[in-house]
């Protein structure tokens, strides 16, 4: 029986799943079993964890209807668990290097309770990891409905359009390579100059209460900002 199962929603978070997996997979804590939960097999998360089951015989995915939602997902993945402990993981989420290795040191040191509690803190996409845009039947929408913003034209990451491309994509690993880093820096230049904590704030006085732009907090440089406060050493990113 392993110490912990790791259970891992997939429904609608394909473009981070690989990172939250990778962190999984990664610990150097080994006396655990990763179950991710998916929909069904031919959709883009169910590529996913298909591929890294092939890759890794501890993935064991499990189906769950995207009609029982987050709560069904995490039932059917605790219900296919074997762990002593399980914990979930989302599929946008990662465990921090060392995890499973410090949650089990404390479960020792505290007798073995029944639920530990763990920090965590918030990272925003843009301020690390990677993103792929997966955008099967994008000249169709386009088409159809119009678009503000063209994506796949100014991606943050690398662009699939197809499931065949994105099983690629993350069995290969480029997911996250030189380029994915270089076109997310381009589109956190160009989308998220003005997002530094203070955007809604200018909006606010800016717009509603009409005070004048000098008036205005000024605009960090990206190169100069830090980020936000956040608790001692978490032990899960969302």
């Amino acid at each position: 029986m392993p110490r912990f199962t790791v259970i891992v929603p997939t429904h609608g978070v394909e473009g981070s799943l690989p990172l939250a997996l990778d962190s999984v997979l990664t610990q150097p804590f080994g006396d655990f079993e990763p179950i991710p939960v998916h929909d069904i097999d031919d959709t883009p998360a169910g590529t996913v964890t298909a591929a890294y089951a092939r890759r890794d015989t501890r993935i064991a995915p499990v189906p769950s209807p995207p009609a029982a939602g987050l709560g069904g997902a995490r039932h059917t993945g605790l219900a296919a668990a074997h762990g002593t402990y399980a914990l979930f993981l989302d599929g946008d989420d990662t465990l921090v290097p060392g995890a499973l290795q410090r949650i089990g040191d404390r479960l020792r040191e505290a007798a073995d309770p029944d639920v530990l509690y763990v920090s965590h803190e918030r990272a925003h996409w843009w301020e690390g990891g990677t993103a792929v845009v997966h955008a099967d039947g994008w000249d169709v929408y386009r088409e159809a409905r119009d678009v503000c913003l063209n994506l796949p034209a100014a991606p943050p990451g690398h662009v699939t359009r197809d499931e065949g491309e994105l099983a690629d994509l993350f069995r290969g690993g480029s997911y996250g390579d030189a380029a994915a880093g270089a076109l997310r820096a381009a589109f956190r230049e160009r989308f998220c100059q003005f997002d530094d904590g203070r955007a809604a704030e200018r909006i606010a006085r800016r717009v509603f209460l009409g005070e004048p732009s000098q008036a205005l907090p000024p605009v960090v440089p990206l190169a100069e900002r830090t980020p936000a406060p956040r608790p001692p050493a978490p032990l899960v990113r969302s």
